[in-house]
């Protein structure tokens, strides 16, 4: 016997790993389909003001060029650690705010929570001040993860470990900070 959820304009879906990537790029496209709510988690922090210096710059190269003049401007020495550290930053917030932005060209609602979802405590506490703000959580989407791209034979325990511990622990992470009986099946 196959159900199928009935989604409507107040389903609230929490969505790992939901902001960015292919997941984000999922979730734009059931907004599209059926506008509803999205609380987006990831472990990317997202920047409320860009920095004056990285704002109408898009070109990798020309914006790294401008994080090191800022960063020697502040008296500080720019590695390439620290320069890329910045740009991952920025870019990762841009993400952030584009897929929010198509979410809600779409008629859905979306909301960006950085958290860890490996993290109990956290997530529990970000994900129940959301879900009163926005209904009861009726659905999971789980798209969080760690990459350590190599051959199986190639992977370290501690690989394994970081790529297992983002699926499994954060899926019932996320399965305890959740009523079952408001989830749509």
């Amino acid at each position: 016997m196959t159900q199928t959820a009935q989604l409507s304009p107040s389903s609230v879906f929490v969505v790992s790993g939901g902001a960015k990537g292919i997941t984000a790029e999922c979730v734009v496209k059931l907004a599209q389909h059926q506008p509803c709510k999205f609380i987006l988690l990831g472990r990317s922090e997202i920047l409320e003001n860009e920095p004056e210096f990285a704002k109408d710059c898009f070109e990798e190269s020309a914006l790294k060029k401008r994080i090191m003049e800022n960063l020697l401007a502040q008296g500080e020495k720019p590695t390439p650690i620290s320069v890329q550290k910045m740009y991952n930053k920025i870019i990762s917030s841009r993400e952030i705010k584009n897929t929010i932005a198509k979410i809600q060209q779409a008629g859905g609602y979306a909301e960006y929570l950085s958290v860890d979802v490996t993290d109990t405590s956290a997530l529990k506490q970000k994900l129940s001040t959301v879900a009163e703000r926005m209904g009861a959580i009726t659905g999971i989407i789980l798209g969080a993860g760690n990459l350590a791209d190599k051959l199986i034979e190639k992977k370290t325990d501690q690989d394994f470990e970081k790529v297992y511990t983002a699926k499994v622990q954060g899926l019932e992470n996320l399965l305890s900070c959740v009523n079952p009986s408001q989830l749509q099946h």
